[in-house]
């Protein structure tokens, strides 16, 4: 399934995270991230992650739909590594909320963060290579 439509992984995800953010919406769920950065606070309510992150993953996974659809394959390798570092990235943020280690939660946030940033850049470098290699078959 994950070599053949990887789009349904993450369509799945995004959908997870859709009924994520209704639930946080509907019961009026007001947690926040919160990220520092020196003597900069980030703060971001979880319905805003959801939201971002559902929204992330339906496109990515229409990309993924799109090159299926010109029978364009992309290269399975790259689509693993994009898929499982994806899916670490949101576990770490997962992970984050649920430590109370002051020290810790900024390792973990901002390496999930740092991870999800080079997971997309591998997703986009799939995209290109398989478009660009399907071209100049033709």
């Amino acid at each position: 399934m994950l070599k053949n439509k990887p789009h349904l992984v993450l369509w799945f995800i995004g959908a997870l995270l859709a009924i994520g953010c209704c639930i946080s919406y509907f019961f009026k769920i007001d947690t926040n991230f919160l990220l520092t950065l020196g003597e900069t606070y980030l703060v971001v309510a979880h319905s805003h992650i959801f939201l971002l992150g559902s929204l992330w993953f339906l496109l990515c996974g229409f990309g993924y739909f799109i090159l299926q659809k010109y029978e364009i394959t992309p290269i399975h390798s790259l689509t693993k590594i994009h898929l499982i570092a994806t899916l670490l990235s949101l576990l770490g943020i997962v992970v984050d909320q649920f430590t109370n280690n002051d020290g810790v939660e900024s390792v973990i946030a901002w390496t999930s963060i740092l991870l999800f940033l080079v997971a997309q850049t591998i997703y986009f470098i799939n995209i290109t290579i398989a478009t660009v290699l399907k071209v100049r078959v033709k």
